[in-house]
């Protein structure tokens, strides 16, 4: 079945050019005016646009998509075309991530201190004063990293409706704007400059799957497509990320201090897995 797919692709220096992907829709971000917002600066600019065109789902890659994630153009349109009907479709191109931690805020507050903290300001401003991000097991099914999301018109209209309460909440509060866009304080090793900002979108996405229950669908890596890195490390990914669907769906505390426990014994084991990512 076909959908109406746009996936864009963005770069945002002219050498990159040389690495978009036939299957995915160039987008030229070498102008872009807020770059300490990332890809949401025009995940935000784009936005009325694409409603106009009437897609059944957009999303966003970065020029980096097939070194992350061994997945090309073409692969993704035809897996969201086999399996029509979802509002979300997840490319998460960490899947040790996934299967280790409990959610993206455990795994974010070690790099970004007290993200965590920061995440679960922002849901009491919007209400939600019962959820503790760091509580929550997010499993495959709502767990993403880099933003790698395709989804429907539902999807996009409350998640933008979600973020953009980012800059309103952050107008009324001092302290917390500048948690949220101070410079530099994400830690990111990669760029001083970067405030917390683009590391909240990036775990905000799943926590808004989860508090909406929205229906997803996240890809599955096959032998042929697993990226090399994965190979010696795949079978304890894939048990350990089947054990959370199954700690969920069950509602289980006994399985959950089984996955707790051989989650520990796998990194122990396996030092630079956490490398991977």
């Amino acid at each position: 079945m076909l959908s109406n797919t746009k996936i864009i692709q963005l770069y945002f220096k002219p050498e990159q050019v040389a690495q978009l992907d036939p299957g995915f829709t160039p987008y030229d971000n070498t102008t872009n005016t807020r770059p300490e917002l990332r890809e949401w600066y025009i995940w935000d600019k784009e936005y009325e646009n694409l409603c106009a065109e009437g897609l059944d789902y957009w999303g966003f890659v970065s020029w980096k998509f097939k070194e992350k994630t061994n997945l090309s153009g073409k692969e993704v349109n035809d897996y969201i075309a086999r399996n029509p009907g979802y509002d979300v479709y997840l490319f998460n191109p960490c899947i040790a991530n996934e299967a280790l931690w409990a959610n993206s805020w455990e795994q974010g507050d070690i790099y970004h201190p007290n993200i965590s903290t920061i995440g679960n300001t922002f849901l009491a401003k919007l209400g939600y004063t019962d959820y503790d991000v760091r509580d929550i097991l997010l499993d495959r099914t709502r767990t993403v990293f880099a933003n790698y999301v395709v989804g429907n018109r539902k999807f996009w209209d409350g998640f933008m409706e979600f973020t953009r309460a980012l800059f309103t909440e952050a107008d009324k509060d001092p302290a917390f704007n500048e948690q949220v866009f101070g410079e530099g304080l994400s830690n990111y090793a990669h760029d001083l400059s970067l405030p917390n900002f683009t590391f909240l979108i990036e775990r905000l996405l799943p926590t808004y799957l989860d508090l909406n229950n929205l229906n997803v669908l996240p890809y599955r890596y096959t032998s042929e497509t697993l990226p090399a890195k994965y190979e010696p490390y795949i079978n304890d990914i894939t048990a350990l990320s089947d054990l959370k669907m199954l700690i969920n769906k069950l509602d289980s505390d006994e399985l959950y201090t089984i996955w707790n426990y051989y989650r520990h014994k796998c990194l122990d084991q396996n030092r630079g897995i956490l490398g991977l990512e």
